[in-house]
């Protein structure tokens, strides 16, 4: 899927977090709004992304996108969490000709979070901007609880025995 994509750093607030996570994708009124948070970072700061012109967006669990990872490591393209991919032929990824048609001039836009990778065709660049972060008592947005070897090695062992022994018992 990915062969032929060449890859650009797109700078962003968010391009060089090691973790970000989604906290809304809005699809209204011809714009497509994107709300990011560093849940790691001192009052969480979160930033907002709008996208006018957009013929296709699409937002993937990052889990099924190892091989994106995988993929970006082998050809020495993994630069940062934001990035723009220049593929031939045009949007062939996407398998369907139709945007070639529609979009010529569109780019095509990745934010990879720690539970999603959003990709998006936009003719237009987004407009980036920091809004206020989250309420100190607000639940952690995304779709799982992220442990991390080296600062929750405690929280991981017990992951580790409470799976071994519910499998023991099955």
């Amino acid at each position: 899927m990915y062969k032929g994509w060449r890859i650009s750093r797109w700078e962003t607030p968010v391009s060089d977090l090691d973790r970000v996570l989604m906290v809304s994708l809005t699809d209204a009124k011809r714009e497509l709004t994107l709300v990011f948070e560093n849940p790691r970072a001192e009052g969480r700061p979160r930033w907002r992304v709008k996208f006018q012109n957009y013929p296709a967006y699409r937002n993937i669990d990052e889990a099924y996108r190892v091989n994106l990872w995988l993929w970006l490591d082998e050809s020495c393209q993994r630069c940062g969490s934001t990035f723009v991919v220049d593929e031939t032929p045009q949007f062939a990824s996407w398998e369907t000709g139709y945007l070639q048609d529609v979009a010529p001039n569109a780019k095509h836009f990745v934010i990879a979070t720690d539970d999603d990778v959003i990709e998006i065709l936009s003719t237009d660049k987004p407009i980036w901007q920091q809004i206020e972060g989250a309420e100190p008592d607000e639940a952690l947005p995304g779709k799982a609880d992220h442990l991390y070897a080296g600062e929750d090695d405690e929280e991981i062992r017990q992951l580790i025995t409470d799976v071994k022994r519910r499998n023991r018992i099955q």
